[in-house]
């Protein structure tokens, strides 16, 4: 897709196979995974697979996770955000940028321009995020955009896994228990 939407400081391409290598590098550096080891990215074929959802978000909605680059530096890759859609019943709000990129702002940033096209699209799906308790920035990231906890817990995978963190998830509205579920079972 040529869709190219921008920002005051970014540039945000639709996700797609050319940005395979630079995507695994942000999937798969321990330093983003700090708070969640195990979602690591290990290979390609994992953010290949990811790209491939988002591609399917893109063909459904007209809207799905962005490629992140910088306005004043246009080869400058640095992360992954924008949203995802669920089952037809909500948005996904999700960002990974590079770590030298962190404390700029552009994870708000990228939110922000989410939310924007998100109320822009034909369907009415309320928004998430899921985020570990253990990870402050993001939670300051989404109750900033004035979303606000619906629910915490483990995740349904991991109920029974000590070491997988509690996720909280945030929306913009009240989600029924069925949203809540499938976002509960979502990687």
């Amino acid at each position: 897709m040529s869709i190219i939407t921008r920002t005051d400081r970014l540039l945000l391409l639709p996700l797609d196979v050319t940005h395979t290598e630079e995507a695994f590098k942000v999937y798969g550096d321990p330093r983003i995974w700090e708070h969640r080891p195990q979602a690591r990215h290990e290979s390609a074929r994992e953010t290949l697979a990811l790209i491939d959802h988002a591609q399917q978000c893109w063909a459904q909605y007209g809207l799905g996770p962005w490629a992140v680059y910088l306005r004043d530096q246009p080869t400058e890759f640095i992360g992954v955000g924008g949203l995802e859609g669920v089952a037809n019943r909500v948005w996904d709000l999700k960002f990974r940028l590079r770590p030298e990129k962190w404390g700029h702002g552009y994870a708000t940033e990228v939110a922000e321009r989410a939310l924007l096209e998100a109320s822009r699209c034909e369907t009415s799906l309320p928004v998430s995020a899921r985020v570990t308790v253990n990870h402050p920035v993001s939670i300051r990231v989404l109750e900033k955009l004035g979303l606000h906890a619906v629910w915490e817990g483990r995740r349904v995978r991991t109920e029974d896994d000590p070491s997988e963190p509690l996720v909280r998830i945030y929306s913009n509205e009240d989600l029924d228990e069925t949203t809540l579920s499938i976002l509960q079972a979502r990687p």
